[in-house]
């Protein structure tokens, strides 16, 4: 199933260290792409539901509950309903380290129906954060938002995880409510 927007097998590459100012210099590999690149996020899914699940004990029994199979069917509804773009970031050893998902959908609300952008699921493993990674993800979603027309831009950030809503606020993103 591809996204009607979708970007097949689009590569770059960036030392890592070097966009965020630190020493350490990683070479890395972004590849773009659609639901086809879904599976290969599925170990890294993994390990960011064990994140959610640590992070926010009162809901660690739905975060367990929850299936990468069930997840990505909704991802790929996504691709079929709207847009879905799938980023990886890749070591020179072909390890995937980090990725991203983003959509575009519309949305329905009293004020008529709109074009929205989500940031659906971002995770980088732990001795690769604090190296611009993310940074480079949220750029890149943001741009392609634009060019696909959303005029808002959401993300959902588990409870327990609030750390992470000043690194979204550098992107203009703000918290809107906690439900």
């Amino acid at each position: 199933m591809k996204a009607k927007d979708e970007i097949t097998a689009h590569e770059s590459s960036i030392t890592a260290g070097e966009c965020a100012g630190s020493a350490e210099q990683i070479e890395l590999k972004f590849v773009e792409g659609g639901a086809e690149l879904l599976d290969t996020v599925r170990p890294l899914w993994k390990k960011l539901n064990a994140l959610h699940a640590e992070k926010s004990p009162h809901f660690a029994e739905a975060f367990a509950k929850t299936s990468f199979l069930k997840r990505k069917v909704e991802l790929e509804n996504k691709a079929i309903t709207g847009q879905l773009l799938v980023i990886l970031a890749i070591t020179k050893v072909h390890e995937c380290i980090a990725y991203c998902v983003c959509s575009v959908g519309k949305e329905s609300s009293v004020s008529g129906a709109g074009r929205v952008g989500e940031i659906d699921s971002m995770f980088i493993l732990e001795p690769y954060r604090r190296q611009g990674i993310g940074r480079k993800f949220v750029k890149r979603c943001m741009a392609w938002f634009q060019k696909n027309e959303a005029e808002k831009v959401i993300v959902f950030v588990g409870v327990g995880n609030e750390e992470v809503l000043e690194f979204y606020k550098t992107f203009g993103l703000l918290p809107l409510a906690h439900v």
